[in-house]
């Protein structure tokens, strides 16, 4: 199984593993780094660390206030 470790503020920095544990390491690097990534298999959501307001700004923080 592959797992896509993204990083949306900075996707050159995104990567592909085959380990889970891997995955999680990596996502959590990456978060440390640049505040936010996740870890998708397949494209469905597997996890996630930091602040995903990182990258999305205002507009995450909006969405909140209007729930």
């Amino acid at each position: 199984m592959r797992y896509e470790v993204l990083v949306p503020s900075a996707m050159h920095e995104s990567e592909s593993v085959t380990d889970l544990d891997r995955a999680y390491l990596i996502c959590l690097d990456l978060a440390e780094e640049f505040g936010y990534a996740e870890i998708r298999h397949n494209g469905h959501h597997i996890a996630d660390y930091g602040n995903p307001a990182a990258f999305l700004g205002w507009l995450w923080q909006l969405w909140f206030l209007v729930r």
